[in-house]
């Protein structure tokens, strides 16, 4: 309520803050510019709203640059915010901006504001990225990685390669800033953490109001770009029954209990449909061309009628996945699917108020149709 948006409009002052500068008598220093690539915000404690660190690249007169993590926290005092000042020389040039991430407990208050914010700002670039970052940001950011000399950088490429090869879905601030402004639909963020050397995505982060409400795990992610735009080329993976293989196994091998099996999407088609207006009840056809990559040698499928039994088995355990995800996001009353806004546009004057969506989305019905064509690695020719 209001004390949740006086502590929103609090934070405002932080985005701003970064350009505000501890004074420092160091003439060399203040020869240097500095750029901040990466703002990460942390929950404070009690008395201490919120915690920032800045990734930093400074650049020396010489063009020599090094990457240095500063921090600062922001205080309340009685309703107002203490001045913040960094320990950076110079002013930080915000154009160089890449990436922002939240802690989960950062996420789990909110961060409505802050997308407003960065929206605001001008000398914001509208590809900055977000992301939640599993546990505290701090240590995060300034753990000494091995072969990581830009942390920022390195989390901006992360993330941009992630979305290119159809792995993640776009965490830009204007497309964020679009689902969060978007009266029926809620957002989702990449979550990453730190293994060991690595920096790697774990998951993904499910919005209502601009708080964090749950999560799913990194392989879950191709599921919901499906139901959400549909793949180019993603890839997933499946373990299927082997009683329900049976037929497909050459004569004289045992029959696994599971098989694991892997593809890559090579097209997809998802399409929604309205079925009836009061339940609300939608339709969800999914048409998806997959190669196949890895199955269990004892799985025979070169003949047509094995390879459609194979195709039977992988629709049925696709629609089941699916469902589920659907379930959760009703679960958390998170519309990221954009079921509201397909209902709008098809249903006259509907002007769904939050309210009416929030009642609507839980106790909607939707049913889940996957046609999977198979194709086997260029090899093998199904006949």
């Amino acid at each position: 309520g209001d004390e949740v948006m006086k502590k929103l409009k609090m934070l405002s002052v932080i985005v701003a803050s970064y350009t505000l500068i501890a004074g420092c008598a160091e003439p060399k220093i203040l020869e240097r510019l500095s750029l901040a690539t990466l703002i990460g915000y942390d929950a404070g404690d009690e008395e201490k709203d919120i915690s920032a660190t800045f990734i930093i690249r400074r650049v020396t007169p010489e063009f020599q640059s090094d990457v240095v993590a500063r921090s600062a926290t922001a205080e309340t005092t009685k309703g107002t915010r203490d001045e913040v000042s960094l320990q950076t020389a110079k002013k930080v040039a915000k154009g160089q901006l890449r990436v922002v991430l939240f802690s989960e407990e950062f996420a789990k208050e909110g961060i409505g504001q802050m997308i407003y914010n960065l929206l605001m700002n001008p000398e914001i670039s509208n590809g900055v990225y977000l992301s939640v970052v599993e546990g505290e940001i701090k240590p995060f950011l300034e753990y000494q990685y091995e072969n990581i000399s830009d942390i920022g950088q390195h989390i901006y490429n992360l993330l941009g390669h992630n979305i290119e090869e159809d792995k993640l879905l776009s965490s830009t601030i204007h497309e964020i800033g679009r689902d969060y402004y978007s009266p029926t639909r809620q957002i989702l963020l990449p979550i990453i953490k730190r293994k060991d050397n690595l920096v790697e995505v774990t998951g993904l982060a499910f919005f209502r109001e601009g708080q964090m409400a749950g999560r799913l795990p990194a392989e879950d992610i191709f599921y919901v770009k499906l139901l959400r735009e549909g793949h180019e080329n993603g890839s997933f993976d499946l373990v299927l029954d082997g009683k329900n293989l049976e037929s497909l196994v050459a004569n004289e091998k045992e029959v696994p209990d599971e098989i694991p099996v892997a593809f890559e999407s090579i097209k997809s088609k998802t399409t929604m449909k309205l079925v009836n207006q009061t339940t609300p009840e939608f339709d969800v056809n999914i048409d998806i061309n997959l190669r196949l990559t890895e199955i269990d040698d004892a799985i025979q499928i070169e003949h047509k009628e094995k390879n459609e039994w194979l195709q039977k088995e992988v629709n049925k355990k696709m629609e089941a996945k699916l469902s589920d995800l659907i379930k959760y996001s009703q679960e958390l009353n998170s519309d990221v699917f954009g079921f509201g806004e397909y209902y709008e546009s098809r249903v006259r004057d509907a002007n769904l108020t939050p309210e009416e969506h929030d009642e609507m989305y839980p106790n909607m019905k939707v049913n889940i149709h996957v046609n999977s064509k198979i194709i086997r690695n260029g090899v093998f020719g199904i006949d």
